[in-house]
């Protein structure tokens, strides 16, 4: 039973890799953490950003929820809870990570929601999957009307990155995060990953694609001097829309 396998899993963790890398385990606990990147993922059980990097414990700080989707920020703050707008602010202002990632995946549930969000879905008396989608609506309009007539599985696709791109731009919106941006210290990244053939991609702002990642070197999304303009989620399936690279 899958259940089982996680009591399992843990006591293999405590009797293998936790005994091996004790020293590990200690600075953690007496020094605290010092991630250099913020991973804002999806829920999905299929994608998880630990395995899919093969990170060490205390390498990254990880956000997850549904479509890795970032809010815009809410100025002035109120007295909502806002958990993923918390996390961002305590890994950029609290813990400096120098990068955030923003990784997409394909065949995601949550986008297949957005873009077939239909009375009669599946999902469609969910209580809350609609409001928290909403966050990428406006991109999923604007995939849907610049790719009317093409197959179901190219509009999917652009939605699940156009909404990566839009978390990105949405990143922006958080006063201390972009001034990190502006003074240098903080790198912001778009990246998608296909699950069916292994593929990491990565969005460059120069191509206005999710360009496929070979090697350690990759283009990030937004640096000092990024034109936001480059980063539009518009933009991406403006090129989507000339020429499909799926």
């Amino acid at each position: 039973m899958a259940f089982e396998r996680l009591l399992k899993g843990f006591e293999d963790f405590r009797l293998g890799y936790y005994r091996e890398n004790l020293d590990l385990f200690e600075k953690l606990a007496t020094e605290g953490q010092s991630p250099e990147v913020l991973v804002i993922g999806c829920s999905d059980a299929r994608v998880d950003p630990g395995i899919l990097t093969r990170t060490r414990p205390g390498d990254i700080f990880t956000v997850r929820n549904i479509s890795a989707m970032v809010p815009p920020a809410q100025i002035p703050p109120d007295e909502r809870q806002h958990g993923t707008s918390a996390a961002i602010e305590y890994a950029v202002r609290g813990l400096k990570v120098g990068h955030v990632v923003v990784l997409g995946h394909a065949l995601c549930g949550g986008i297949a929601a957005l873009v077939d969000a239909e009375k009669s879905s599946a999902y469609a008396n969910y209580d809350y999957l609609s409001t928290w989608t909403s966050v990428a609506r406006s991109v999923r309009n604007v995939a849907v009307r610049e790719l009317r007539g093409r197959p179901r599985e190219q509009v999917h696709r652009a939605v699940e990155q156009a909404a990566v791109l839009n978390s990105v731009f949405n990143l922006m919106s958080f006063p201390w995060l972009a001034e990190r941006v502006d003074a240098g210290d903080l790198r912001l990244h778009a990246w998608w990953f296909n699950l069916a053939e292994g593929q990491l991609y990565a969005y460059d702002p120069v191509t206005a694609r999710f360009e496929p990642v070979e090697g350690v070197k990759v283009k990030p999304a937004v640096a000092v001097g990024t034109s936001l303009a480059s980063i539009r989620p518009e933009r991406l399936i403006a090129t989507i829309a000339e020429k499909p690279a799926f």
